[in-house]
């Protein structure tokens, strides 16, 4: 069920996330299957459980596949089809937010097994540990790979291309990119998920100031240094609308005076207003 903007706009401390790994005989969602499912269900920054179980995959396993995952088609042989594993995992995932390193293809094979056994696609909110990293630790890393970030970043556990393994890897690289993020004022559902698409830019960092913002209907007034008002807006959602600045800018918005505007702020001022009609006439009146 699509969530509502409230539920969005959670803070992260309340949010349940579960971490998914899958391990699978190829590329292809279409041509190849799972071999094996791994997942870690977080709250809080707390685990709260694990799953983890081989799949038959009802075909056989390349060579180059066992020796990147010791999975062997003896180990697998004994083990339940995806069909079977399904309803256990999908009651584990719940209703949580769903977290991958490279989530797609996990996404990609989860939904097809899904959708071959009659149920519908996932469809929960989805974050990449992958895209955050290379938005919050690109520049202290050769590359954004598991391995080199559980390596880096001394992470408690370190992947091994097995799923609950690689599942504990990202849970722990989650929870340190969480930590990051705060730096910038991410500190809701909604920010978290935002943040990947923004680009880097120089005033990314000033996404901060956007911290103590409400979600609220109200107008801001962005300061310079010397306190001096730049620019007064209104808007619906002050947090969500302060915060939209930044990935225009970053996505090549061609509002010409964005760029200069965000380089000369300091500070935010913002006022609630009860509704968005107030909101219009404040923001006349200042």
């Amino acid at each position: 069920m699509q969530r509502s903007f409230d539920d969005l706009g959670r803070p992260l401390i309340d949010v349940t996330f579960v971490v998914l790994d899958l391990e699978t005989t190829g590329g292809s969602p279409v041509a190849d299957a799972i071999t094996e499912v791994g997942a870690v269900k977080l709250r809080g920054g707390e685990c709260l459980g694990t799953f983890g179980t081989l799949v038959n995959p009802g075909r056989g396993i390349p060579p180059a596949i066992t020796y990147l995952t010791g999975i062997t088609e003896a180990m697998v042989r004994p083990a339940p089809p995806i069909e079977e594993v399904l309803p256990a995992l999908l009651e584990f995932v719940g209703d949580a937010v769903v977290v991958g390193h490279n989530v797609a293809f996990d996404i990609r094979f989860l939904d097809a097994a899904l959708g071959r056994s009659g149920r519908s696609r996932l469809g929960a909110p989805v974050v990449d540990t992958c895209a955050l990293a290379r938005r919050l630790v690109r520049e202290e890393v050769p590359d954004c790979k598991l391995g080199t970030l559980a390596s880096r970043l001394r992470l408690d556990h370190r992947p091994s291309h097995r799923a609950l393994d690689d599942a504990l890897a990202t849970a722990d690289l989650l929870h340190a990119l969480l930590e990051r993020a705060a730096g910038l004022g991410v500190t809701g559902l909604d920010d978290l998920l935002a943040l990947p698409t923004a680009r880097g830019h120089a005033q990314l960092g000033k996404l901060g100031l956007t911290a103590d913002l409400p979600r609220a209907p109200g107008v801001y007034l962005f300061r310079d240094g010397a306190g001096r008002v730049l620019y007064v807006g209104k808007a619906t959602d002050l947090r969500r609308r302060v915060r939209s600045y930044f990935g225009a800018a970053s996505s090549g918005d061609d509002r010409r005076k964005l760029g200069p505007l965000l380089r000369e702020l300091a500070s935010i001022d913002h006022v609630v207003c009860s509704h968005e009609l107030e909101a219009r006439v404040l923001e006349i009146r200042l």
